[in-house]
């Protein structure tokens, strides 16, 4: 198939991040569609103001413009100029490549303003409009008024004009489905991991003494250092229950963000720095070698977190985990079958279900193995893929 991908940022791992699971996938996808013949093209603007980037990578075009998307939420009208040059750029770029091929599809991968660039012009383009939607939008809606009704304005017009919208979680689909998007343009494809390098390997001992990691026992926090979303206030709080049921606990913490000096205070207000490694940032190659290392993963999420990447990484490693009742957590890690699920917002309850497996080894042996089981039946490239072009492959015959 010809498939043209419009994304509001592309490159190698490199160029956009190591450290971020969520672009790789996005490259992992796009180079393996290439290794199995498709044609694929990515519609991208440069990197940054500065640098234009690559303009291929393994087997797949990019096709690059000026300017990358910017927003800041305190420059208000710097944002709107540039958005608008990001739109017409965008389009420009669009249509000069339905001029020049004839693609199957138009995927746009993310923002908002890529969407709502695509739907205007899609009357233009030779093939359907398919829409991807990563992340909880409801938030965005709330900013300043002007930008809140811009960003709701947005929404109606990918809505209105997609052909489907494609979501990671049935959760993420239900907020778009009350904003007056079809059913009918519903569809679910989650986010796949390579689970030959997420996988169990080594001795957990053997990853602790290389890692520097310490403690009998360790449980995991992977994710950026928020208390709002990412729910790592909660988790500290529920670590003073932990210690006194476990002595030789250890949390290890990775990620960064604007949240750490915050982190750190509570940490120390708590009395639990001997039983907390903050390790910070971690290149995402990294991270099997610490899930390996690890006894529990926790992800206490306390906002509409639509997928949870980690928390698949971590199944994969046969490593059982605690998600909360938020967005499409329930999804993935099965309720006392892979993990626990527990209520959002609620120490007690994470205490009690990250003691339960520190202290049994044959239920955390359980819940790992069946954990790596279910990723390889729901979450690997190959049955992702397959998914992804059952659906867009109706939608390119009808267009022929």
């Amino acid at each position: 198939m010809k498939i043209c991908v419009i994304a509001y940022k592309f490159g190698t791992e490199k160029e956009i991040g190591e450290h971020l699971g969520t672009y790789h996938y996005f490259i992992e996808k796009m180079r393996r569609l290439a290794r199995q013949g498709h044609e694929v093209l990515v519609v991208a603007p440069w990197i940054s103001f500065w640098r234009k980037g690559s303009e291929e990578v393994d087997g797949v075009k990019i096709a690059r413009y000026w300017p990358p998307l910017f927003n800041h939420p305190k420059l208000l009208f710097l944002n709107s100029f540039f958005r608008y040059l990001y739109i017409r750029a965008t389009q420009r770029k669009v249509l000069q490549a339905n001029e020049r091929k004839k693609f199957d599809i138009y995927y746009v991968w993310q923002a908002r303003e890529t969407g709502f660039a695509i739907s205007q012009i899609k009357d233009k383009l030779k093939a359907p409009f398919f829409f991807r939607q990563i992340t909880a939008w409801e938030w965005h809606f709330e900013r300043g008024i002007l930008d809140g009704k811009k960003q709701q304005f947005f929404a109606r017009q990918i809505y209105e004009k997609a052909d489907k919208v494609v979501f990671v979680s049935k959760a993420a689909s239900r907020e778009a489905l009350d904003a007056g998007l079809q059913a009918s343009k519903v569809e679910v494809i989650g986010v796949g991991i390579e689970t030959d390098i997420f996988a169990p390997q080594g001795r957990q001992e053997d990853w602790r003494q290389a890692l520097g990691i310490s403690g009998g026992k360790v449980m995991l926090f992977i994710g950026r250092i928020n208390f709002a979303e990412k729910g790592i206030g909660f988790l500290l709080e529920a670590m003073p229950e932990i210690i006194t049921a476990v002595p030789g606990v250890n949390l290890a913490i990775i990620g960064g963000g604007g949240e750490s000096e915050r982190m750190n205070r509570l940490i120390d207000k708590l009395g639990i720095r001997e039983h907390v490694q903050v390790l910070g940032k971690k290149p995402f190659s990294d991270l099997p070698k610490y899930l390996n290392a690890s006894d529990v993963m926790v992800v206490p999420s306390s906002w509409i977190e639509h997928f949870g990447q980690v928390t698949v990484e971590a199944m994969s490693c046969g490593v059982p985990v605690v998600t909360t009742d938020t967005g499409g957590s329930p999804e993935i890690n099965i309720d006392r079958q892979t993990g626990f699920v527990v209520p959002a917002k609620d120490s007690p309850s994470l205490a009690t279900a990250a003691v339960k497996i520190l202290t049994d080894s044959v239920l955390r042996d359980r819940l790992g193995k069946a954990a790596r089981v279910r990723v390889e039946e729901n979450f690997t490239y190959e049955v992702l893929i397959n998914k992804f072009l059952q659906i867009i492959k109706p939608a390119g015959d009808n267009n022929g």
